[in-house]
């Protein structure tokens, strides 16, 4: 089916916490699990919703960015007998690798990585927030370049910005989300508590 059917799932605020040896903060959201445990059925609700947006039969693939995309894009597949592709910040040695940069995670994060996806394949990718969206254009141009066919995002949160949708409609990318957030919400993930320096284990 296309076109909303229902109201989508009430979400919460966006929160942010600070991360060790990070400028940068990250976002985090009850359905994210990575900073507090999350609810499945919480997140079966939200994924059932950008479920019914779409024509599922178009796909034949979930991508999750890790890391925040990897359990919608999992949860996403689960619900719609997708197959889920999860990337890596880790790049197999082996052919067919596709990688794209995401530039606001330091070295020797900044390249994600994703493999099993063969040219001609239908992907849809799905993600736990889109700030800026410069990620987005340069996974789907590698996926592209690759010759995987790929024009639509779902997102549980998106900034509610004029610039970032028109970067990506300047792509052929449509994007759809459950909630919006404040534009200017991506300046407090530069706000919190300086970042304390990364330190190993025992140390």
């Amino acid at each position: 089916m296309t076109g909303p059917r229902a109201p989508a799932p009430s979400l919460p605020d966006l929160g942010v916490v600070p991360v060790v040896g990070r400028a940068r903060g990250q976002f985090t959201h009850p359905l994210d699990g990575r900073y507090g445990a999350l609810d499945p059925r919480e997140l079966r609700a939200v994924v059932a919703w950008l479920a019914a947006q779409l024509a599922v039969d178009d796909f034949d693939c979930a991508l999750g960015i890790p890391e925040g995309g990897l359990v919608p894009a999992y949860a996403f597949a689960a619900a719609t007998g997708l197959r889920v592709a999860l990337g890596t910040v880790w790049q197999p040695d082996l052919p067919g690798v596709i990688s794209f940069a995401e530039k606001h995670d330091p070295p020797p994060l900044t390249f994600k990585h994703v493999y099993g996806l063969a040219p001609g394949d239908r992907v849809v990718v799905v993600e736990d927030e889109v700030t800026s969206g410069h990620t987005i254009v340069n996974c789907v141009r590698a996926l592209r370049a690759a010759s995987v066919r790929c024009d639509t995002v779902v997102s549980v949160y998106i900034a509610d910005d004029p610039a970032m949708r028109a970067r990506l409609a300047a792509e052929g990318i449509r994007l759809i989300a459950a909630r919006t957030f404040a534009p200017d919400h991506g300046t407090h993930l530069y706000s919190t508590p300086a970042a304390r320096p990364a330190r190993t284990i025992g140390t």
